[in-house]
């Protein structure tokens, strides 16, 4: 190896091939630059029609374009509460949900043609598959209970236990990420037309949220509007709001994060090991030339490691995560330490390689808490 080493010293001694290292060490990088640059502002060119995303609006908006509804409409007064919160998988982007819808009303809509109470207790949530789902009407009449005004209130509950969708999680902070999980309340067939949800309470207790790895942050609640982008019925363009199919939805919102601290020990710092490890051999004297040259491989075999482990758990993105961000800081680092090693290793003169990508390794891993803290801000 000593051999072999000294053979190519004497074979890029020269001025021109100094040059020519020096300048593919630029293009490759360069190239490097460009590719990762293309992939983040590529567009694509080719056309599509128009699709239009549907639209979810507020109760108190919706009532300031119709006024009218409010009063016309039956109202059901809606409570959930939340049994269990468990099984959140960010792989497939779902969580699960234990717990009981109640519900009472005084205004019976029609559903398929008839007045029916008992068919009240029909819940569409946003179910992953509605094949996996217990849902259970605790009574098959409602209770019935006659008012002051003379009119009959109705009340009822039902249980449901199902994997529900998370479409709205965002891992562009992960693993210093805070979600937003949904429940969606809509009726499998009534339009706003005839019912609307008013939602009255939410519960879910503390020690009811088992999702690991993750903190309850608070619940919220509000009734809604969801506009679809068709009205279900011609091919005509639905341009307005009263042109559109509109269904009342009652929207149940729970707020989780990560603790820092274990997201700082269970992430970063494996990440962080390993890239100080490649950094730390650019300063050697040339007499370890066999750890300046063998050490950052290695690490970026750990890395590769590290990286498909933390993967396993995750879904494929469209767009770059703050894991992405560091593994990236991780694999420059690598390379430039790698290619500090070398050169130093074929130029023993100190007048023809000054250790430039040994320096860029240190400054790289340094400014990474700021970088990674940019990151974060920008996109919190």
């Amino acid at each position: 190896m000593r051999e072999w080493l000294r053979r190519i010293r004497e074979v890029v001694s020269s001025r021109r091939m100094h040059f020519s290292l020096r300048l593919l060490a630029t293009l490759f990088f360069s190239s490097l630059l460009v590719v990762i640059l293309a992939g983040v502002f590529d567009r694509n060119t080719q056309g599509y029609i128009n699709n239009p995303n549907e639209e979810v609006i507020s109760a108190s908006k919706f009532f300031e374009v119709f006024p009218g509804k409010k009063k016309t409409r039956a109202v059901v007064d809606l409570g959930l509460y939340i049994d269990s919160l468990y099984d959140l998988d960010l792989s497939k982007l779902t969580f699960k949900a234990r717990g009981w819808l109640w519900y009472n009303w005084t205004k019976t809509p029609l559903i398929e043609g008839k007045v029916d109470p008992g068919q009240m207790g029909r819940f569409d949530l946003n179910f992953l598959d509605e094949i996996d789902v217990n849902q259970e009407i605790s009574s098959q009449q409602p209770v019935a209970e006659r008012m002051k005004s003379g009119e009959l209130s109705y009340w009822n509950e039902t249980s449901f236990d199902a994997k529900l969708a998370a479409p709205s999680i965002n891992l562009r902070n992960y693993p210093f990420d805070s979600q937003e999980l949904s429940i969606l309340v809509t009726h499998p067939v009534l339009l706003a037309s005839d019912l609307i949800y008013k939602i009255q309470q939410f519960r879910m207790p503390p020690r009811k949220f088992n999702i690991s790895g993750y903190r309850l942050d608070g619940i919220s609640y509000a009734d809604e509007f969801r506009v679809y982008t068709s009205n279900f019925y011609n091919s005509s363009s639905v341009s307005r709001l009263n042109d559109a199919a509109t269904q009342s939805q009652a929207t149940f919102k729970v707020f989780i994060s990560r603790n820092p601290l274990t997201s700082l020990l269970e992430f970063v710092m494996p990440l962080a090991i390993v890239s100080f490890l490649a950094v730390s051999v650019v300063r050697l004297d040339l007499r370890y030339w066999e750890v300046k040259l063998t050490a950052p491989p290695a690490a970026i075999l750990s890395l590769i490691f590290l990286q498909n482990t933390y993967q396993q758990d995750l879904p494929r993105v469209s767009y770059m995560t703050c894991m992405d961000l560091m593994f990236l800081i991780g694999y420059l680092v690598c390379l430039l330490s790698f290619a500090d090693g070398l050169l130093s290793c074929l130029f023993t003169d100190s007048d023809r390689y000054r250790g430039l990508y040994g320096k860029l390794a240190c400054a790289a891993l340094a400014l990474s808490p700021l970088i990674i803290k940019g990151w974060l801000s920008i996109h919190t």
